[in-house]
This record gives structure tokens, C-alpha cells and sequence, in this order.
């Protein structure tokens, strides 16, 4: 608008000139066309669209809002997928339990000039569990064309999730006053008769439970020690291949987690406002370790600080250190296990 104001004034002065009026009326009409040519020309270009390299049938990438939320906040995920005309893309569900919660998730498609597809889904997720998560794990994308079904791997997302409670606080706050309630409450004496033939339904019931059915001694399988759990989740760590693929972010998020389960099991450790790596740090001036536990958790620390505070790239055999270390701490802080009572020896007749 400023450029044409200026065009249109440097006219106006322009006619002071011009004695003729056919003159002004020709240069008036062909000022804003000039004017309009010259924005037009001084427009930028539209960027290319995306290519694929030759060979290629499908690109991935992701992007997350953050990377450390407090429980329950919502986190937006973008996934693009750039594939080729003819083909389509399926996107997996990233939900785990109360460890991913995905509220809203929305897939468009779009063609672009080089006729290659763009699909973005975006989702809205949460998580109900303080620790480290890896989003879409093991997940895969399946992408249809005329030959067959191509699958891709999940980009790797790692979430952190912390205690809404802040440093110190344990008690729940009081819920706020002052709400309507509708619809409006029943009156109480309702209240007291329906509990009062809820009571009488139940023993009953109940009554008629013992009578009936014969009494026998129900036999529970013990829960499972936390050392076994420990044990065989890092056998399932060193099989899922990470360790040759050198995945070090999610394979030290993993192990971490792993040894922080473990402590929590086996010493009653509770600390739902830290993060695992303050965690695993605190667990160090615990009075519930004795001097030659915390020397193995000093040890499986001096493995990761490694890779975090030394800028150091670990290697095939860091890894398998870090896992070896982490095996070690679980074997030694481990209880023992009672031996099972051997069979009386029986001693055969001679005939």
C-alpha cells in the first residue's frame, strides 16, 4: 500500500507538468499496471516440493512439541510420510497402557506438483507414568503399492515424564468448594434404604455362597521377585539387537528404566518426583544399601555418566559394559534363594 501511495503521488506532481489532459490520462491509466508489474517481479519463487530418491518409495520424519512433560499434560506429534503416487500410508497406534495415552489423532493426504504424496498425522498424547518413554516402540508403518505391502520403521520418540507434584510436596491438594451439583441429590432416607437392602442382598448372597459350595484352600502363585524381572528384562534388552545397531539413546533409556524398577522392587526406594537418572543418583546415600550395593550402583553411574557427561560416543563394547554392569548390580544385590528340601532317602529291601 506504501508503494502504491508513493506511485500514485509521484503522478500527482508528474501532472503539475503535463499541460495536456490526453497526456495525464495516459500516464494515470499506465502508473498501476507499471506499479502492479514491478510487486510481481520482485515476489519470491515458491520452493520445490519434496523429492524421493530414485529407488525410494517412502520418507518418514517426526516432531514433537517437547520432549518432557509432567504427568498427564498433553504433547503434540507431527509424523510426515513423503511417498509416491499409487500408494498409501497406514500409521500404527502409539498407545501403551498408562504409558502413552493418545487422545486425539487426525491423517490428511495431499498430492503435490510432482505428484508425489504428503501424509501428516497429528496426534495429541498424554502419559499417566512417571518415567522414560520411547513413543511407537517396535511399532512399524505400512505403506500399500501395486507390488505388495512395504513396512517402515516408527521414528524414534523418546518422552520424559515427571511428578506434577513440585520438590517436597505429598499431600493432595484439597479440591476447590463452591460447585453446583446436578442433578440436584436425592433425598437422604432413599439413600439409607437402598444401602440398608444393598446390605441385606449381599450377606444374603453371601450366606448362600458358604452354604452351597464346598470349602476348599485356594493356592495363589507368588508374585514374581523383582530380580527375576529385572533378569529377564535385560535378557529382552540384549535381544531386541541394539547394542550391533548402536540405537544409544534408546538403549540407555531402556536400561536405565530397568534399574530403577529393580531398586524400587527390591529396596522399597520411592521417589515418584524424580527423574531415573536422579533417581538411580539418590539411591547412593540410601541407608537401605549397604556399602557394597553402593558400589555396584557406582558402577553402572560411571558407565552412563560416560556417555552423557564426557561427550563420549560409546561403542559395542560400552554398551555391553553398561548391560554387564547393570546384570552384575541385579546377581549381587539379589536375595538367596532357599535350596528346595531334598527327598528322605529310602533305602530298598533286598529281596
Amino acid at each position: 500500500m506504501t508503494f502504491l501511495r508513493a506511485v500514485e503521488n509521484s503522478a500527482k506532481v508528474f501532472t503539475f507538468y503535463v499541460k495536456t489532459s490526453e497526456t495525464f490520462y495516459v500516464l494515470r491509466k499506465t502508473f498501476p499496471a507499471l506499479a502492479a508489474a514491478a510487486l510481481v517481479g520482485c515476489s519470491k519463487p515458491a520452493p520445490p516440493p519434496p523429492e524421493l530418491p530414485a529407488g525410494q518409495e517412502i520418507s518418514v520424519s517426526a516432531a514433537m512439541s517437547t520432549n518432557q512433560i509432567r504427568i498427564g499434560d498433553p504433547v503434540e506429534v507431527t509424523l510426515t510420510a513423503l511417498h509416491r503416487g499409487g500408494t498409501t500410508v497406514g500409521f500404527p497406534n502409539p498407545a501403551n497402557g498408562k504409558d502413552v495415552v493418545v487422545r486425539d489423532a487426525k491423517t490428511e493426504t495431499e498430492t503435490l506438483a510432482n505428484g508425489l504424496l504428503r501424509t501428516v498425522q497429528k496426534i495429541r498424547l498424554t502419559s499417566l507414568t512417571i518415567t522414560n518413554h520411547v513413543v511407537g516402540e517396535n511399532a512399524k508403518i505400512l505403506l500399500s503399492t501395486p507390488q505388495g505391502v512395504v513396512t517402515n520403521a516408527y521414528p524414534f520418540l523418546a518422552l520424559e515424564v515427571v511428578s506434577s507434584l513440585k520438590p517436597g510436596e505429598q499431600e493432595i491438594r484439597p479440591a476447590k468448594g463452591g460447585l453446583a451439583h446436578w442433578p440436584a441429590p436425592p433425598a437422604r432416607w432413599l439413600w439409607v434404604a437402598l444401602g440398608i437392602l444393598a446390605i441385606l442382598a449381599a450377606a444374603f448372597l453371601a450366606l448362600r455362597k458358604v452354604l452351597t459350595t464346598p470349602r476348599t484352600i485356594l493356592h495363589l502363585a507368588p508374585p514374581v521377585p523383582p530380580h527375576r524381572l529385572a533378569l529377564d528384562a535385560l535378557a529382552d534388552l540384549r535381544a531386541k539387537g541394539w547394542i550391533e545397531a548402536l540405537q544409544i539413546e534408546p538403549f540407555y533409556v531402556a536400561l536405565s528404566g530397568i534399574v530403577r524398577r529393580y531398586l524400587e522392587g527390591r529396596f522399597g526406594l520411592r521417589a515418584p518426583e524424580r527423574t531415573t537418572e536422579e533417581f538411580i543418583r539418590d539411591a547412593l546415600t540410601s541407608k537401605k544399601l549397604s556399602d557394597p550395593h553402593r558400589d555396584l550402583v557406582a558402577g553402572f553411574l560411571e558407565q552412563s555418566d560416560l556417555v552423557k557427561f564426557a561427550r563420549h560416543a560409546p561403542g559395542q563394547a560400552d554398551m555391553r559394559n553398561a548391560l554387564e554392569s547393570a546384570e552384575l548390580l541385579v546377581h549381587e544385590t539379589m536375595p538367596v534363594e532357599p535350596e528346595p528340601p531334598k527327598p528322605p532317602y529310602v533305602q530298598e529291601e533286598s529281596a
